[in-house]
């Protein structure tokens, strides 16, 4: 099982800013920073984990990249797209599970 170094690209990055902007709204400030908290320590957990996902076919997958994996978070709210290459994790892209279906 390899170990990989996580990277999360722009528009991952604005994914999980978004999602923050959005709870912030109907939330506080703290509750957002806490969620986007959990959010990063899944992607983390791609590290050691990529190994273990399959190839996605979800067309909104494949879009992101053609070798593209997925992880559900814990949640099952979101998808977090991402595709390995050279002892490294690209993360893509964080979709709402209610696309993929």
């Amino acid at each position: 099982m390899n170990n990989y170094e996580v990277v999360i690209s722009a528009m991952a990055f604005e994914d999980i800013s978004s999602l923050a902007d959005f709870i912030e709204s109907i939330s506080t400030k703290e509750h957002a920073m806490r969620y986007a908290d959990h959010l990063e320590a899944e992607i983390r957990s791609l590290s050691y984990l990529a190994d273990c996902m399959q190839y996605s076919r979800w067309p909104v997958a494949l879009r992101c990249h053609p070798l593209a994996k997925r992880l559900i978070t814990r949640n099952r709210k979101w998808n977090i797209i991402f595709h390995t290459v050279e002892g490294f994790v690209i993360v893509d892209r964080i979709v709402p599970s209610s696309i993929m279906k």
